[in-house]
């Protein structure tokens, strides 16, 4: 091997040195960027599952009251308590057919 041959070997073995770097350096920023957004979707998974919660537990009460019309009441106080807890509840109560 020349030389010449052994500088232009080392020139290339830079070239994909350097994108290899950038590579990496790519790499990471994606996996800061999914860790972040792993964390978000943690929290918002969280907050699902508490309204998740407090829905099953009044609709269990709900379905031990006799009267349809504390039925109604109870579900939309826990709907309010929702709504309050989170901010984030939009669903509204269109009545129900029965």
């Amino acid at each position: 091997m020349t030389i010449n041959e052994i500088i232009e070997e080392n020139r290339e073995l830079e070239q994909r040195y350097a994108r290899a770097l950038n590579t990496i350096a790519a790499l990471e920023r994606k996996v800061a960027k999914l860790q972040r957004e792993n964390e978000e979707l943690k929290r918002e998974n969280e907050k699902l599952r508490r309204q998740r919660n407090i829905l099953l537990r009044g609709m269990q009460i709900a379905l031990q009251i006799s009267s349809k019309e504390k039925q109604d009441l109870h579900l939309k106080m826990i709907i309010e308590r929702i709504r309050r807890e989170t901010g984030e509840f939009k669903g509204e109560s269109n009545g129900r057919s029965g």
